[in-house]
């Protein structure tokens, strides 16, 4: 089984340590999501495993295949038509572009977006269809490790919705491991299978939820529950600072962070 393994992971930008002690698994067909609050380190972690930064100290091992990040900002290329831009992988990959046309007619539909759509420049596109693009693009080449920033935040609930629905499918259809950031509990509990909470100062993971309840039985009424449980937990008010006080970890728990819960 394919998988990713952190080992006593540390970074630093000049003088201050942003990650310290990271110790984190990830297996294929697993979502796993990175929680907490802005400035704990969560996208440096994650531009990391990506292979974007080196880290100071440590070691990143993964065996996945393929992998393929979704950012936040969509990062299209303005020059490029969202068809082009849906299938810069699959040009990467020497695809024969017939080929890489139909397979990104495929993957638009699958999004919403029409035929003209694809013929459209990125400024010519709304921030939600330009984010189902960036998406698109990521999943039209089959990674095994989707990596994914917060892709979802400035979408509305609709869209958002559509786009988790479309996620679980490819998750399930190919046993693709997930990392994703969300600072949106909801949305870990709707799609996670373990949820990790960090916190800053420096960035270092403090806990742990596996949730095992099935994806097929996470009704809008179990996942309102979970979230509004998990929101009266002490250290997840702590670590997003809406209480004060000192979290209430067992012993090491930022080296042996699998081994202690939220």
């Amino acid at each position: 089984m394919s998988a990713l393994h952190i080992r006593d992971l540390h970074h630093r930008y000049g003088l201050t340590e942003v990650l310290s002690h990271i110790q984190l698994d990830l297996f294929a067909g697993e979502t796993l999501a990175l929680v907490g609050p802005s400035g704990c380190g969560k996208s440096t972690l994650l531009h990391i495993i990506a292979g974007l930064l080196t880290p100071s100290e440590g070691t990143v091992e993964q065996d996945f295949l393929g992998t393929a990040c979704v950012f936040q900002e969509p990062r299209l290329l303005p020059w490029k038509t969202a068809q082009d831009n849906i299938t810069l992988g699959l040009k990467a990959l020497n695809v024969p572009k017939s080929a890489r046309q139909q397979q990104a007619r495929h993957i638009a539909n699958m999004l919403g977006l029409t035929v003209d759509d694809l013929g459209k420049y990125p400024h010519e596109l709304s921030g939600g269809m330009q984010s189902r693009i960036a998406l698109g693009r990521a999943l039209i080449i089959q990674p095994d490790l989707l990596l994914l920033d917060e892709p979802f935040s400035a979408l509305d609930i609709g869209l958002k919705l559509e786009l988790y629905t479309l996620l679980r499918q490819h998750i399930t259809e190919r046993g693709t491991g997930v990392l994703m950031i969300t600072h949106d509990l909801m949305e870990a509990v709707r799609l996670a299978d373990r949820i990790v909470m960090m916190v800053p100062d420096p960035g270092r993971l403090v806990g742990e939820l596996v949730i095992e309840h099935p994806h097929a039985e996470r009704t809008d009424a179990w996942i309102y529950k979970t979230t509004a449980d998990l929101m009266t937990n002490n250290n997840v008010r702590i670590g997003f600072g809406l209480a004060q006080g000192t979290l209430d970890l067992p012993e090491h728990a930022h080296k042996q962070h699998s081994g202690c819960n939220i």
